[in-house]
């Protein structure tokens, strides 16, 4: 399902369901469908997300619920800020930042 600029895996009366192959980031996984979530609350549909992990080779299936709150927007609207602005943050420098999802913007 296509809505403006994202894609949607799945869409049901309840859920907004974004399937993973694995749980390698599931912090960037969840801020992706918190956004998602954003978007169709935008539109008027209000739904909980779940993040589906499909891990190969395994039989299991895992879900992960996530719901947006108003401090998850609040977060969003400084994110999409942080985008928009002319000025780069300063580097943080401190070991979680090569763990960090988002290593490539402060460091290359």
């Amino acid at each position: 399902i296509a809505i403006d600029n994202i894609r949607l895996d799945k869409l049901t009366a309840k859920y907004l369901t974004e399937t993973k192959k694995s749980d390698a980031d599931l912090v960037a996984a969840k801020w992706q469908l918190l956004y998602y979530l954003k978007i169709l609350k935008s539109k008027g549909i209000i739904r909980k997300g779940r993040i589906e992990v499909i891990e190969k080779n395994k039989q299991n299936k895992s879900f992960i619920e996530v719901e947006l709150t108003e401090i998850e927007e609040k977060e969003l609207i400084k994110i999409k800020e942080l985008l928009e602005n002319d000025q780069i943050p300063p580097v943080l420098n401190e070991n979680k930042c090569k763990k960090c999802a988002y290593y490539a913007y402060c460091y290359i």
